[in-house]
């Protein structure tokens, strides 16, 4: 993926508030009381939105205990055209994270 300046900027500029308010992207984690205010810890960065939030987290999902962003409609949707019954699957997973990703990218294929 290639970055134009003024997206770099927005990057860096992300990456020092970070460092000035938590140290770290892990103490973002550790201070978070549960999944609802870490979704909201990272809503505070300027251009960071909730679609941001949710794939960042559901790659996480299992590796950060609070990482547990809502499985979003439109891959619910996807998993019954293709007949996957999501609620067979850990949702901490990694398989469940795998699945979750290929919906979303045949959600494109498929124009749903």
């Amino acid at each position: 993926m290639r970055y134009d300046f003024s997206t770099a900027d927005k990057l860096l500029g992300i990456c020092e508030i970070l460092v000035e308010k938590y140290g770290s992207l892990i103490n973002v984690h550790e201070q978070a009381k549960d999944a609802k205010d870490l979704e909201q810890r990272l809503l505070e960065f300027k251009g960071i939105g909730p679609v941001t939030v949710n794939i960042f987290l559901r790659e996480l999902r299992p590796f950060w205990d609070k990482a547990d962003p809502k499985v979003l409609p439109i891959v619910k949707k996807c998993a019954r055209r293709f007949g996957i019954h999501l609620d067979n699957y850990r949702g901490k997973s990694v398989t469940f994270v795998r699945i979750e990703a290929g919906l979303i990218r045949l959600r494109k294929k498929y124009h749903e």
